[in-house]
Order: C-alpha cells, then sequence, then structure tokens
C-alpha cells in the first residue's frame, strides 16, 4: 500500500509542522521578516516553508492552526493601520488561532487630573485586536513601550492620575474576554514602586529586567529592520496580479513571496 503524508499519524503530522513553522522567538511583523526566521529555522529553502501552507486544503488547515496558534506574534512599534492590515492579511480564521501577542504599552493622550485619556491609535490596536483575536491568551507589553509609561506616570508625582490611567488600560485589556495574561516586561530599577503595586492589583505578571543586560538583536524586531524594503509591506494584491481567494494564506503566502524576493 502506498503511503503520503496525511496517512501519517495526526501527532506525527503536527510534530513535522511544529519543526517547520514554530520558532523560539516572538514572529517579527510585518510578514517579510517572519519568512526570513522561518527559513533559519527550519533550514529550509523558502518555497518548502511556503509550499507546505499551499500543498491542499487539509494540510493548509492543520499547518495554518500550529502556525498562529503555537507562535507569539510581535506587533511592538506598530501603528493602529499596520495592526489592521496584518489580520486582515492573515484572514479573521487565522487570526483567531493567534494566543500570544507582543504589543507596546498603550500610549496616553493626556494625563491630566480632569482628562486622562488614551490615544486613539492605542484604543484602535487593542478595538481590532478584540475583535479578530477572539481567543488570544497572553499578551507581553514591550520593555521600551513600558518604560516610557513609567517615566511619564513618575514625572507628574500625581498617584491618583497613575491610580486611573491603568484602569482605564486594563479596563481595554480586559475587553478582551478570552485574555488570561498581561505580562508587563519593566527594568528590574523602576522610578515608582507604586506604579508596580497599581499594575500588580490588576492582575499583571510583572517581569523585571537589569539595566544592564544586553539587547538580543539577532531575536529582536530590531535586528531584522529594514525601512527601506520595509515598504513593501503596503502594497495591495493587485501590485502583483493576485486574485482573491477563499484561502486565508493561500493568497497571502504568495502574496508574501513575491513581495519578499
Amino acid at each position: 500500500m502506498s503511503a503520503n503524508f496525511l496517512s501519517l499519524p495526526s501527532e506525527l503530522r503536527n510534530n513535522i509542522y511544529e519543526q517547520l513553522l514554530v520558532l523560539q522567538q516572538p514572529i517579527t511583523c510585518p510578514i517579510r521578516f517572519w519568512r526570513r526566521q522561518l527559513i533559519r529555522r527550519a533550514g529550509a529553502t523558502s518555497a518548502f516553508t511556503l509550499g507546505l501552507l499551499r500543498a491542499n486544503k487539509i494540510i493548509h488547515f492543520e499547518a495554518s492552526s500550529i502556525l498562529y496558534g503555537k507562535n507569539c506574534f510581535d506587533l511592538e512599534c506598530r501603528s493602529s493601520e499596520d495592526v489592521a492590515l496584518f489580520l486582515e492579511r492573515i484572514g479573521r480564521k487565522n487570526a483567531s488561532y493567534i494566543l500570544h501577542m507582543n504589543l507596546d504599552f498603550p500610549e496616553f493622550q493626556y494625563l491630566d487630573p480632569t482628562d486622562i485619556t488614551i490615544q486613539d491609535d492605542s484604543i484602535g490596536i487593542l478595538t481590532k485586536i478584540q475583535s479578530d483575536c477572539i481567543n488570544l491568551k497572553t499578551l507581553t507589553l514591550s520593555l521600551s513601550s513600558t518604560d516610557e509609561m513609567e517615566a511619564r506616570l513618575d514625572a507628574l508625582d500625581y498617584p491618583k492620575i497613575v491610580v486611573e490611567a491603568l484602569r482605564l488600560v486594563n479596563a481595554r485589556f480586559r475587553a478582551i474576554s478570552s485574555l488570561q495574561e498581561i505580562i508587563v516586561e519593566v527594568y528590574e530599577d523602576g522610578p515608582n514602586d507604586h506604579i508596580r503595586r497599581e499594575m500588580k492589583k490588576h492582575g499583571w505578571i510583572i517581569n523585571e529586567t537589569k539595566i544592564d543586560e544586553p539587547l538580543d538583536f539577532e531575536s529582536s524586531s530590531f535586528g531584522n529592520f529594514d525601512f527601506d524594503s520595509d515598504y513593501r509591506y503596503y502594497r495591495t494584491d493587485s501590485d502583483y496580479g493576485i486574485e482573491a481567494d477563499d484561502y486565508d494564506i493561500d493568497n497571502d503566502s504568495d502574496f508574501w513571496r513575491r513581495a519578499a524576493d
């Protein structure tokens, strides 16, 4: 009897998907960096890695659930438009598989006793994630953005503003009903213990980093960043003569392969 990939036990197929598609470090968005990361991880050609997702509908479904469900997606330093474009590009089904995401700490527009407001762009990011990432379990907030937030709140020397500002942010986080963990990356020597205590009151997990620890640029989003090339991320399907189809990533994998080539 001849054998094929789909005749293998599902546990073995899932193990193969994980070996090819799951990274230890977060996947950096936009997707052109992700393609590079997958090639390094799998030690495979780009055609094979992306071709796996296009083999047939069964393999596409199985591999997509592993790809999106077992990787952490890094959307630090991204605007609401960037986040919306990424989630729309991968499709709502694939977005629903995402369990772990890295974001910047929401920015505040105003921090006055009578007017404490979160910036519209930060609200837009969380609203889009709430809409599309319906199974998101873990949200990690970046070290640099949290450090800036703490410095800004500490400079006010007004504890009541700190309490209300973090309450507003927590309300936005908790609107993502599936969310179970909020991890806040901070420096070990923070500016004010009051801020950390308030974060802990909301059930946030504080992950401290020593200020003299070197940054790992190889695994960070900054290590692969290229502003000039990054503009290709914003091109549309029509720029490459690609017609839309019913696959969430069939069309997308070909789009990003052509965009990166």
